[in-house]
């Protein structure tokens, strides 16, 4: 299933909300009717009022599956002095900056 931005999810909700027809919302966004269905549906579960502002916070996906990021403040600082401290900083690749820390390339 494609990821809609927040923006194009927005404007299908509140056309919706309007009393435009699905076909036309569709056509509009490139976002499926069945989908916009479940869309409204979303953001009413979310407290959310046609006669309301719609915000972010209705509109918000589930975090997605996975392991959440431990980058911790102090390892952050770690890595950005890792980076501005030697005067050969900016000519340092990743792989080299994460085995100075201890993190896995990825995380750097």
């Amino acid at each position: 299933m494609p990821r809609y931005g927040l923006a194009t999810r927005a404007q299908a909700v509140v056309m919706k909300a309007l009393g435009t027809p699905l076909k036309v919302i569709a056509h509009v966004t490139g976002i499926s009717a069945r989908h916009i269905g479940n869309l409204v549906k979303k953001v009413v579960e979310n407290s959310w009022r046609a006669d309301w502002v719609l915000l972010d916070n209705h509109l918000k996906n589930k975090p997605g599956p996975g392991r959440k990021k431990t980058i911790t403040p102090d390892l952050k600082q770690k890595v950005v002095n890792a980076v501005t401290c030697d005067r050969y900083g900016r000519e340092k690749s990743t792989k080299i900056i994460a085995c100075q820390i201890g993190l896995s390339i990825l995380s750097v």
